[in-house]
């Protein structure tokens, strides 16, 4: 037996206790390292790491419609990148980084890929997309409802100078020959289209040369050219697809370009002095308005063998009780404020119906004074209409249009039927011009903003209030006296053919939604209100 005295015996066990030590630090450095190891970068926790994930590996949407595919177990530094193989089949509306919208475009199949880099490694995740086709429904044709009650029912369409260009395209003009026989240029037949935003002008022998009509009262050295290019279009359609039109518009105040009426066809110096007189503004007038006439009664002579065989209307002075300046030159700024007896109203009308006359067509094509908000303003609109057509040996202002841009709210079905009876009973043609049904529009009190206002309207609300307002317009049709009136209500105008094309479209206003493959409530309210 080994004996260690006491001051060794200590020294050996704190070697022994220190050694102990060592052993216990290195054992747990061990074992916290092997913890370390599985915990997963960047996370909290010892769980392994679960890879990115989509929420569906396979979904179905309708054409037009979308749905989302979200991303999870995705890091806050991961980068993601969405994409489809077949764009055409199934597109990508929105994306971020944890979801994507895909949104359906046409019958058939497409791969969308998410590949999530994160933690140096890259993950690839599909989700195979069907697309179903959108169900069609069966929409009755407006046309073939009121082909015994409205001889003309047509759309505002558009042939050219801005998009959709629908009498171009295959399925809008079977759409419209299936629904309208009639249309009306949305912009195409407006002066600032015909003369140009910016003048430009040719000599009076010039002109002459080219077939241009020119007053004998005609002064000046110059005239504008006037370009019929997309006029032209239309008309050929027309005559080629068995429909009609109506001329909107020959005179007015809105879109009629400035240098129309300035000295040398020039507003670039400002001040009254370089406005033309009354005497040279009446010579335009009669140049512009006999030029645009001619040349569209020769086209449908070209087209068809006789005038007046595709344009049974026109709307020769429009909204002249709304004029207003809008800071250019306009019509008042030549005449002055001439209230309910405007010279440039009635000269206008003399001259169209003169052209009327010159064809032999006075008695098929109709002169229209054409407003809007007339169902408030009924004696108004009578009263300048009897002015026009004051001392005239014929009727040269036949009939009334009524704009008809009516609000759910604003008129109400009464006013209008009122206004309408009214209307009848003056003996005069009426057309409903520019009709369309505003929902969430701002119309009422003295704060009304006339835009898109959130008031909790639906197309419900809509299909209501045309269900009430045609069958109005059905009955006052029908029980009309025809002694006083026998023509009646000639002629009805949708403004526009689906909601994503009117210039009101936030507000919904026609009895198409988004395409002219969605029919609306209020198309079924609209056909069913002729059985009336």
């Amino acid at each position: 037996m080994t004996v260690f005295r006491t001051g060794a015996n200590n020294a050996i066990r704190k070697r022994l206790m220190a050694s102990a030590i060592r052993k216990k630090l290195m054992a747990s450095a061990i074992l916290f390292g092997v913890v370390i190891s599985t915990i997963a970068p960047g996370t909290e926790s010892g769980a392994k790491a679960k890879k990115p994930k989509l929420s569906a590996k396979k979904i179905t949407v309708t054409e037009g419609k979308t749905k989302t595919i979200k991303l999870t177990r995705a890091g806050k530094k991961a980068k993601v990148t969405w994409k489809t193989n077949r764009k055409n089949t199934a597109k990508i509306s929105k994306q971020t980084k944890s979801y994507c919208k895909i949104k359906g475009v046409k019958k058939g199949t497409a791969t969308v890929s998410c590949t999530v880099k994160q933690n140096k490694k890259t993950y690839k995740l599909k989700c195979k997309v069907t697309v179903k086709q959108k169900k069609i429904v069966n929409a009755p044709s407006i046309l073939a409802a009121y082909k015994d009650i409205i001889p003309n029912m047509g759309a505002a369409v558009n042939y050219g100078s801005s998009a959709p260009r629908e009498l171009r395209k295959n399925d809008t003009l079977a759409f419209i020959k299936k629904h309208f026989n009639s249309f009306t240029l949305e912009n195409e037949m407006k002066p600032d289209n015909i003369l140009g935003f910016k003048s430009k002008t040719m000599t009076v022998d010039e002109a002459k040369a080219a077939g241009y009509y020119i007053p004998e009262n005609y002064s000046e050295p110059t005239v504008p050219q006037l370009n019929f290019q997309e006029v032209d279009g239309a008309m050929e359609v027309a005559a080629k697809n068995g429909l009609r039109m109506r001329a909107h518009t020959l005179v007015w105040h809105s879109q009629t370009p400035s240098w129309f009426f300035h000295k040398s066809y020039d507003s670039s110096s400002a001040g009254k002095d370089s406005i033309v007189s009354t005497q040279t503004m009446d010579a335009r007038l009669d140049f512009y308005v006999h030029n645009v006439m001619a040349h569209v009664m020769e086209k449908e002579k070209a087209l068809t063998g006789s005038a007046g065989s595709i344009v049974y209307a026109w709307d020769v002075v429009n909204e002249y009780l709304h004029r207003g300046s809008f800071g250019k030159t306009v019509w008042d700024s030549v005449y002055g404020n001439m209230g309910a007896s405007p010279s440039y109203v009635k000269k206008a009308f003399q001259t169209a119906y003169g052209m009327l006359k010159s064809y032999g067509v006075q008695d098929k094509v109709t002169l229209f004074y054409n407003d809007y908000n007339t169902y408030f303003s009924v004696q108004q609109v009578l009263d300048l209409v009897a002015f026009i057509n004051k001392d005239e040996p014929e009727k040269i202002c036949g009939g009334i249009g009524m704009q008809s841009h009516v609000d759910v709210k604003v008129p109400t079905v009464k006013q209008y039927g009122d206004a309408l009876e009214k209307f009848l009973a003056s003996g005069y043609e009426i057309q409903i011009t520019e009709l369309d049904f505003t929902i969430n529009f701002d119309t009422e009190g003295s704060s009304a903003t006339y835009a898109y206002k959130d008031e909790k309207e639906t197309n419900a609300d809509q299909k209501k209030f045309v269900k009430e307002l045609m069958e109005t317009i059905v009955t006052k049709q029908k029980t009309r006296n025809t002694a006083v009136n026998p023509k009646g209500i000639t002629g009805i105008t949708l403004w526009g053919l689906c909601d994503s094309t009117s210039w009101r479209s936030q507000c919904k206003p026609l009895l198409f939604g988004k395409t002219i493959n969605d029919p609306k409530g209020s198309l079924f309210a609209f056909v069913g209100a002729a059985k009336k």
